[in-house]
């Protein structure tokens, strides 16, 4: 699992890098949302290391292959170079994002909302954005536990990011991860 930092000016998570392609030092990427084009038009890249680092590096070229990316990168030459970056993220400054269509959002800008069931009572917060291989979900923590709330539109029935809430519906279908009695 994932998780992907929080706020404005902190960096948010893009892709994975799951191996080195061929012998020039070329990233394979899996990338968190497919769809997006992003990838492709990024000058320069965050990379967050296993280790814990962080390297600014500029983008030479980014293009698909299968279901993945591939990315060639400034300084990172020769596939010994690429294999050590292998379980990196790749990332941006959120303020690098550009702005989300009208009726669009970044996950990203979810955390710290308030979690509303439909009648309008506040059961928790949203702490972080969980990303798995099929999809991503929303932690949730609240007096009588934690969620993980899938991002679907059956479960998130509204976003209001200016009035700072979300309102989840079928809750009952999801496991409690923890009550407060065990955290």
């Amino acid at each position: 699992m994932v998780r992907s930092p929080v706020g404005n000016d902190e960096l948010v998570e893009l892709a994975a890098v799951v191996r080195a392609h061929g012998l020039r030092g070329e990233l394979s990427l899996k990338p968190f949302n497919p769809d997006s084009q992003l990838l492709r038009e990024l000058e320069q890249v965050v990379l967050k290391l296993p280790d814990g680092g962080v390297r600014t590096l500029v983008v030479r070229g980014c293009r698909g292959h299968a279901d993945q990316l591939i990315l060639a990168l400034e300084g990172v030459e020769g596939r010994t170079a690429a294999e050590a970056l292998r379980g990196s993220l790749v990332c941006v400054p959120r303020s690098a994002l550009p702005e989300p269509d009208e009726d669009e959002v970044y996950l990203v800008d979810l955390v710290g909302l308030e979690a509303r069931d439909p009648s309008g009572h506040m059961f928790g917060r949203v702490e972080d954005i969980v990303q798995y291989p099929s999809i991503a979900c929303l932690l949730v923590k609240g007096e009588a536990g934690a969620w993980e709330v899938p991002d679907t539109e059956r479960y998130l029935i509204e976003i209001d990011l200016e009035g700072g809430f979300l309102v989840v519906d079928h809750l009952e279908e999801l496991d409690i991860l923890h009550t407060k009695a065990e955290s």
